[in-house]
């Protein structure tokens, strides 16, 4: 009879352990347990925002289970070379040309149709993480959050404060508290 208890309690514990795994799939890393990557940051359960990726940083993105990579940077800086690694992996690459311009509604569509149909998780970059908090706060204000809190969240991922104020006067016109 004991070891019948025993038994239920292993099968108990390794379903347990297989539920944890099955709904810890998808979601990033908390940024202390990710290296070589700059300005690494989880912005969402399931979605990062960092600065430029070298080789290191996209294995790193492999050996964490990354299933999509949003490049926010032109051809220019090297988007091409990057999809290029990324395509070698199981990850899937997406690139939204974005300047320094800041965020306009056609680049934020893409984002959301991205999201929609991208696997997670889901690591969002440009080359300095400047221009990939903005997207960040432009689609959290497009979803309702409140704008100091939204900034707030970019500024953690890298936006400076040149990109603060072209977000907050191409964005902010209609909003009360921008």
């Amino acid at each position: 009879m004991k070891f019948l208890k025993q038994i239920t309690l292993l099968f108990v514990l390794f379903i347990l352990l297989i539920a944890n795994w099955a709904i810890a799939k998808g979601l990033v890393p908390y940024p202390a347990q990710v290296n070589n990557i700059m300005r690494y940051q989880r912005v969402a359960p399931n979605i990062a925002t960092s600065g430029a990726l070298d080789s290191n940083a996209i294995q790193e993105l492999v050996k964490h289970d990354f299933r999509t990579i949003i490049d926010l940077r032109t051809e220019q800086e090297g988007t091409n070379n990057e999809k290029l690694a990324v395509k070698k992996t199981d990850m899937e690459y997406f690139n939204i040309p974005v300047t320094r311009e800041g965020i306009d509604e056609s680049q934020l569509a893409a984002f959301k149709a991205i999201l929609a149909q991208a696997t997670s998780p889901i690591l969002l970059h440009c080359s300095t993480g400047n221009r990939a908090g903005a997207m960040w706060v432009v689609y959290r204000l497009s979803e309702g959050m409140p704008a100091d809190r939204a900034f707030k969240e970019g500024r953690d991922t890298g936006m400076n404060e040149a990109m603060t104020e072209i977000i907050k006067q191409k964005w902010c016109q209609d909003r009360d508290n921008c």
